[in-house]
């Protein structure tokens, strides 16, 4: 399914739907961004709740630097699509449980209550 959503972005391209790049080279690869970066991965959502949910769980597993152990080359290291799927596979498999999910949806709205009210106010200064 995941495979489905993620593709080598073409330079140039551009998305209707919501979306959100992945890197792919370097030692940061697997951080997403929210605009495009070169050499990257696309992620293409269903909608922009999905969007944000795989956003700020690649940023976590970003943090924990789960794609480490899969970046490949010697003197430029890169992480491959396939990786990528299956490092969110397992991962997702591994926390499949109905109560961990839904309290990591849980957790995830409440990052994101906090970030619209940081937000607004820095924007009322």
């Amino acid at each position: 399914m995941l495979k489905s959503k993620i593709k080598t972005h073409t330079q140039g391209k551009v998305y209707k739907q919501p979306h959100f790049f992945i890197l792919n080279k370097g030692l940061n690869s697997g951080k997403p961004f929210r605009h495009y970066v070169v050499n990257s991965f696309v992620f293409l959502a269903d909608d922009k709740d999905e969007r944000d949910f795989y956003y700020f769980m690649l940023l976590g597993f970003w943090e924990l630097r789960l794609f480490r152990p899969y970046l490949k080359g010697s003197v430029i290291e890169f992480v491959r699509l396939g990786d990528v799927v299956d490092v969110i596979d397992e991962t997702f498999n591994a926390i499949n449980t109905n109560e961990s999910q839904s309290n990591l949806h849980l957790q995830l709205n409440y990052l994101m209550q906090l970030r619209k009210a940081l937000f607004s106010k820095y924007l009322k200064k």
